[in-house]
């Protein structure tokens, strides 16, 4: 299978395994740390500004956390780089247990793979999976498709390109992946946003757009229509909506509220971390943001998480290798 990882310094996890005598050292003081831990608040770094689907997620969790862990958790907000700000500044944290990185996942699963970060996948631990987006493919009421064959009929009919508002690297290759199995031409006007995708479909600018949630209010309100599911099985939150996998396809694009540690990073405090946010995922507070922006809130414990991000990033290695050379152009 061809690579996409970039070049970048030696990952973070690598290097503090070729430090033995290190090592060593940590693995005696361990127990003693992890019983001791928390000793002081805990941040969390939210990849993105205030206000959106992630933050407001963080931030209703954020009393319950702090009341299992006997210490306060304190939100920062250091957006830039569609995530990769804050990851790059989480990697070369100190892997203590007190700095933690609220993100996308594919932030940590797809960009270090068509983009030069300053991280990759092995710089974190995974904490915890908090919440799934409902990722999907929608378009203007007044368009004459509903489904996804019938646009690209149309659009050879017509002789023409199919145009989609392009925020991120997730639509992107969706799409690129999408033209190439179902041979049509793509041209994508950049937006700024789930906000952008949505002004964009409601002004008729483009044939669809892709949202991880901001889809729903529109299509609820008669403004717009869902198309499919991006993900390769059907929504928790629109079961009665058509999966790639129902298209034929096999592969779909997820992504998630991650929760991740520097590597390195005890594994007993990444259990407690893990403990301390499950019943906040549960609360009242983090279900109503999920109902208000259309996110499935499921929790996922560390060991899960490990097994989602996997998945995820050999899902994109293979969607990658599908595209070939056209990914290039999907970034």
């Amino acid at each position: 299978m061809k690579t996409y990882r970039h070049p970048h310094a030696l990952g973070r996890r690598t290097a503090l395994a070729v430090l033995g005598a290190a090592a060593l050292g940590v693995a005696v003081a361990g127990p003693s740390l992890a019983q001791e831990w928390p000793t002081k608040p805990v941040t969390v770094v939210v990849a993105y500004p205030a206000g959106g689907g992630t933050d407001s997620a963080i931030r209703a969790m954020t009393d319950i956390v702090s009341e299992k862990l006997g210490q306060p958790v304190l939100v920062q907000n250091v957006g830039g780089a569609g995530g990769g700000v804050a990851a790059a500044q989480v990697a070369k944290a100190d892997p203590d247990g007190y700095t933690l990185l609220a993100t996308n996942s594919t932030s940590i699963t797809l960009a270090p793979l068509v983009q030069k970060m300053l991280y990759d996948i092995d710089d974190f631990e995974n904490v915890a999976i908090l919440g799934e987006f409902q990722n999907a493919m929608f378009a203007n009421k007044d368009k004459p498709f509903n489904t996804l064959d019938e646009l690209v009929a149309t659009a050879k009919e017509e002789g023409r390109p199919i145009s989609f508002a392009s925020q991120l690297a997730i639509d992107r290759l969706l799409m690129q992946y999408i033209a190439k199995e179902r041979g049509f031409e793509l041209r994508p006007l950049p937006v700024s946003g789930g906000s952008g995708a949505v002004q964009a479909v409601l002004a008729g600018d483009v044939d669809l757009s892709f949202s991880g949630g901001s889809w729903a209010p529109i299509v609820e309100a008669g403004d717009a229509k869902a198309l499919f599911a991006a993900s390769h099985e059907r929504l928790k939150r629109a079961p009665d909506l058509v999966s790639m996998k129902d298209l034929g396809f096999p592969f779909g694009v997820s992504s998630h509220i991650s929760l991740h540690a520097p590597a390195g990073t005890p594994p007993e405090v990444i259990a407690k971390l893990s403990a301390a946010f499950e019943p906040a995922v549960n609360g009242q507070m983090a279900q109503n943001v999920g109902d208000n922006r259309n996110m499935d809130m499921t929790f996922h414990d560390h060991e899960g998480a490990d097994k989602v991000m996997q998945d995820q990033r050999a899902t994109y290695e293979s969607i990658l290798e599908a595209v070939g050379d056209e990914a290039n152009k999907a970034q």
